[in-house]
């Protein structure tokens, strides 16, 4: 069939399948249905569940303490970890006021990512928590963070409605989280 497009009339240059042209289109749907559910599973194995979102926020509080530690000695008076059921914040007290650690990046106020149903404290050898948190209205739970190098070592308890982690601290303030 003669066309005024150049070098469209060679014979042969383009065949048709035997099915039709029906064989590439399945190919391509298949690949396209096995490319979607492989795109499902990596999005689903990069998304952490409500345990690890949980685990790593313990893991932070975790580090923040050690580092809290040092501001202490840095500056020579304790800070004070302040938490309720919503977030978090460092504070020291200078000459009888109350302030947050503000000069610190780090140590700035945060919010729980998902706001906590219970908080508690449990003291070294205590089989009950000392102080524990249940309601968004309750006064803040408070931690010493000493400017000594030695702490008095503490449980941290922490629950959202589906997972809890606790948070051990050892004479030297390192924490190390425990799913629970």
């Amino acid at each position: 069939m003669p066309t005024s497009a150049r070098g469209s009339s060679r014979p042969g240059r383009w065949r048709r399948s035997p099915t039709g042209g029906r064989l590439h289109a399945a190919r391509t749907a298949g690949g396209d249905r096995v490319g979607r559910i492989l795109l499902s599973v990596v999005t689903i194995s990069a998304t952490p569940d409500d345990r690890q979102q949980l685990a790593r926020e313990a893991e932070r509080v975790g580090l923040l303490f050690a580092l809290a530690a040092d501001e202490a000695r840095i500056r020579q008076r304790p800070i004070y970890w302040e938490a309720d059921l919503n977030g978090y914040r460092f504070v020291t007290i200078v000459a009888g006021e109350r302030r947050l650690v503000g000069d610190d990046d780090l140590l700035r106020e945060r919010a729980w990512r998902e706001p906590l149903k219970a908080l508690a404290m449990v003291p070294a050898g205590a089989k009950q928590p000392s102080q524990v948190l249940l309601a968004p209205g309750a006064p803040p739970l408070r931690v010493a963070i000493a400017r000594e190098w030695i702490q008095s070592p503490l449980r941290l308890e922490l629950s959202t409605a589906s997972a809890q982690v606790a948070i051990d601290f050892d004479e030297r303030g390192r924490g190390t989280v425990q799913p629970r």
